[in-house]
């Protein structure tokens, strides 16, 4: 059974200095204590808040990257779209000038041959006239001589 217990002082009366000592060094350390328990849940809230800091410096390279490739081929699109009509435009305007020099090409050739077709014909014409003429040259020479 339950030993007496010695007369003493009412619950939270010392009785003795070593008893005010107690008190207060119990105090101390119950204070410590709490101290050490909300530094503790401080020390656990930091560490999760780095963790998720952590976390995110770990995502934010590839969310980075994903965000970089969209607005560079958000930014390219409309680019390459301008770059391939300018040059549609620059291809279309050099074939136009390249069928108009065809054509101005075919031209001259076309009146190159009529003028080399009528330079034979002179040629023939005068060959002819001058053979015509250079043969009753020869006549009369031979009869002029033939007659003497």
């Amino acid at each position: 059974m339950d030993a007496p217990q010695p007369p003493g002082p009412a619950p939270g009366h010392a009785r003795t200095k070593l008893d005010l000592l107690y008190h207060d060094v119990l105090g101390e350390v119950a204070s410590l204590v709490d101290r050490l328990e909300a530094v503790s849940a401080s020390l656990d809230a930091a560490q999760q808040q780095i963790q998720a800091v952590a976390d995110t410096q770990q995502i934010l390279p590839q969310q980075l990257a994903r965000h970089l490739a969209t607005t560079l081929e958000a930014t390219a699109r409309p680019i390459h779209l301008q770059h391939r009509q300018a040059i549609q435009a620059m291809l279309d305007a050099t074939g136009t000038r390249l069928d108009r020099l065809a054509q101005e090409a075919a031209q001259c050739a076309r009146v190159t041959h009529q003028a080399a077709r009528r330079m034979a014909l002179i040629a023939v014409v005068v060959g002819g006239t001058a053979g015509v003429l250079g043969g009753l040259l020869a006549g009369l020479a031979l009869g002029q001589w033939l007659i003497l």
